[in-house]
């Protein structure tokens, strides 16, 4: 394939990319003057523009675009949409909705505005072949996507390898971000989780939207096994969300994003996740957990407790074991060594004594 060729295009033949995965599914991506809004939102284009207006438009990074379309003679910008944003700006100012008086500021200071009319381009016939490049630079490279961007990228690129193989499928799709197969599989199924909660409105949850829900708790949370199998999602499945029970994701995206007067959710952070999987996975615990007890005190009716409690003993007579296998390197015992030891000794014989004495009671 012959190296690229930059090309120069005037800014009124340079359209969005409709299909932009960071663009959310309430933007229209065919409506320009929803796009201009959204960016100027969210993306920090004012400080992109007044870079451009001081020091023009860099040419050694030009935007990638797809062949025209022979009807209307217009290129889509795949790779660029955040520059062809602040450029588009800056030329006509009108197009904005809000900071108003912020661009008009930076239009009238700009030096480099008459250089920016045309753009450099490169352009390809067949935008599959950008897709490629936008893994490396958006997933593995300098500027990285949010989690929801890239599995909606994944998605995207999904439908054009026309692999019917899953396997081969996920493969392929992992090699090219340089990720591991699970993890694109586990995006993607979290995708179609969360666009499950998302055509349902995100049930209803006060101010839950795409903006403020946390793709990354959410596909990690499908993650723990007893989570996924909750709400349906069998990740062995060649289509894991096939099953998936909309009133238990319901309830699980309730615990996970929905705010008490305090700010907090039921979950509380992310790293809970471990024990709202024992808890969804113990009929007892989970009607406690939707009496509204805590997640902590509904997690004691599991073996959490049990198994704790082996995991510390266990580590204390590890740690001891390394401590005795290490005393004859000591020249000089600290002064409360000896304290310590004998206050492990009563600890020892007190948690012994209470075996013992549960160990009667259950025989009784």
């Amino acid at each position: 394939m012959a190296a690229p060729t930059i090309i120069y295009k005037k800014v009124s033949d340079l359209i969005f990319d409709p299909k932009n995965p960071r663009l959310p599914n309430s933007v229209n991506g065919n409506v320009e003057s929803e796009v201009i809004q959204w960016m100027l939102e969210n993306e920090n284009v004012i400080e992109l523009m007044a870079s451009i207006a001081e020091k023009g438009f860099f040419a050694a990074e030009p935007l990638l675009v797809s062949g025209s379309n022979s009807v209307s003679s217009k290129f889509e910008v795949i790779e660029g949409n955040r520059r062809l944003t602040a450029v588009k700006l800056l030329l006509n100012p009108e197009l904005a909705s809000s900071r108003k008086n912020a661009i008009a500021e930076l239009i009238e200071e700009a030096k480099e505005i008459r250089t920016i009319k045309k753009l450099p381009v490169i352009v390809f016939k067949n935008p599959d072949e950008i897709q490629l490049y936008l893994g490396y630079r958006h997933i593995t490279g300098v500027q990285p996507w949010d989690s929801l961007a890239k599995a909606r990228y994944l998605k995207k690129i999904k439908s054009s390898l026309k692999i019917i193989d899953l396997e081969e499928l996920h493969k392929s799709l992992a090699k090219m971000i340089g990720s591991r197969t699970d993890h694109v599989k586990l995006l993607l199924t979290g995708l179609e989780v969360f666009e499950t909660i998302e055509e349902n409105n995100f049930f209803g949850i006060k101010d839950l939207d795409e903006k403020s829900i946390k793709f990354g708790v959410l596909y990690t949370a499908i993650n723990n096994s007893n989570i996924a199998n909750y709400i349906g999602v069998d990740l062995d499945r060649d289509n894991p969300t096939e099953k998936i029970d909309n009133g238990n994701l319901k309830e699980l995206s309730t615990w996970m994003f929905e705010k008490n007067s305090e700010g907090f959710t039921r979950l509380g952070e992310s790293r809970n996740l471990r024990l709202l999987n024992k808890v969804v996975n113990n009929p007892k615990a989970l009607e406690s957990f939707r009496k509204e007890k805590s997640l902590r005190d509904a997690v004691l009716l599991t073996d959490e407790p049990q198994e704790i409690f082996h995991t510390s003993i266990i580590g204390a007579l590890n740690n001891l074991q390394t401590a005795r296998d290490y005393i004859h390197l000591i020249e000089e015992p600290a002064i409360n060594n000896e304290d310590v030891l004998l206050e492990i000794t009563k600890l020892s014989r007190t948690i012994s004594a209470t075996l013992k004495a549960k160990a009667l009671d259950t025989d009784i």
